[in-house]
Parts: structure tokens; C-alpha cells; sequence
């Protein structure tokens, strides 16, 4: 079993290298990590860790805290809320990330792990 700072340390680096591909314009390589930060999350979920993710909604890395507000919506709604809506207000790819996220979520439309 991975540990939950094991997967936080993963989880950090995955989502930091995913919005470098992305802004790199590396699609493969970001689906190749979007993958992988999915099966970090069904790790997490599968030895009943899926809250670590909440712990990182305040990271410092704003593409940190949108996949961890994603992971967090079934588990803490309003804190994941929260969160998104205040990435909503970067100009950067990641606020409109996070506002077509919350959007899709208020309006019952996004499939969750």
C-alpha cells in the first residue's frame, strides 16, 4: 500500500508536470500525466484516503489546488468550491480550468471518479 504523503508528494509533482506539458503544448505527455493523477486519486480512494487531497488546497501551486478541488469535490464540496471559485479569477489557463469545473459541477453535469 502507498502511504498518504507518498501519494501528496507524487500527487504535487504530477500536477505541477501536467500544466508544464500543457503550457509546453506536450498533449501526450499531459494526458500521460492526467492518467496518472487519476490512478494516484483510485489509490487514495482504494485504502480510504481520498480527503488527503483537501490538505492540498492551499498549496502554493495554483494547478496543485485545481486537481486537488477536483479530487476534493465528492469528498468536501464547499471546500473544493471554494477553491475553484477562487482560481476562477486568474486570467491563466488554470481559472478558466476551474471555473468551466464549477460550472459543470453546479449544473449536476461532471462525471467524478
Amino acid at each position: 500500500m502507498i502511504s498518504s504523503d507518498n501519494i501528496k508528494d507524487k500527487f504535487i509533482t504530477e500536477a505541477i508536470e501536467h500544466a508544464n506539458a500543457l503550457s509546453e503544448g506536450d498533449y501526450t505527455k499531459a494526458n500521460e500525466l492526467h492518467k496518472k493523477l487519476h490512478s494516484l486519486y483510485n489509490k487514495a480512494k482504494g485504502s480510504n484516503q481520498a480527503d488527503i487531497f483537501s490538505e492540498l488546497l492551499t498549496e502554493s501551486d495554483e494547478n496543485v489546488r485545481l486537481w486537488a478541488a477536483i479530487f476534493t469535490l465528492k469528498v468536501i464540496p464547499e471546500d473544493a468550491e471554494k477553491t475553484l471559485e477562487n482560481l476562477s479569477n486568474s486570467t491563466s489557463i488554470t481559472g478558466l480550468s476551474a471555473a468551466t469545473t464549477l460550472e459543470l459541477w453546479k449544473k449536476g453535469m461532471l462525471e467524478l471518479l
